[in-house]
């Protein structure tokens, strides 16, 4: 969680229970919990409203896509298999033009 280990975790409950006092914890964690939910709803409206804004092609797209290395990764991805078809398609092309282009031996 956060790359928090537990020893840090319970530092810092300590420390919250210290200068926050035991009294008014309980509440400080509801009201950290609440704002923490807020926080996650405004997130997936805002994800949502951006994904309306680019259209129905951009529907399923994960905030995890837009990370540059990932973005870019996806794209070059798309390129080489783009790159893969043209060159299988050119290959299957000059193999009919091989087959076509043989010299027949009687003629020579």
């Amino acid at each position: 969680m956060f790359g928090i280990g537990f020893e840090k975790l319970l530092t810092l409950a300590i420390l919250a229970a210290v200068l926050i006092g035991p009294d008014r914890l309980p509440k400080f964690a509801v009201d950290a919990a609440k704002f923490i939910q807020r926080m996650r709803g405004l997130s997936r409206e805002a994800m949502t409203e951006f994904k309306s804004q680019l259209g129905p092609e951009y529907a399923n797209m994960d905030i995890q896509d837009l990370n540059p290395k990932t973005f870019i990764a996806n794209h070059l991805e798309d390129i080489a298999k783009d790159t893969q078809n043209i060159a299988k398609s050119a290959s299957a092309d000059l193999s009919k033009i091989k087959e076509q282009t043989k010299i027949d031996p009687d003629l020579l």
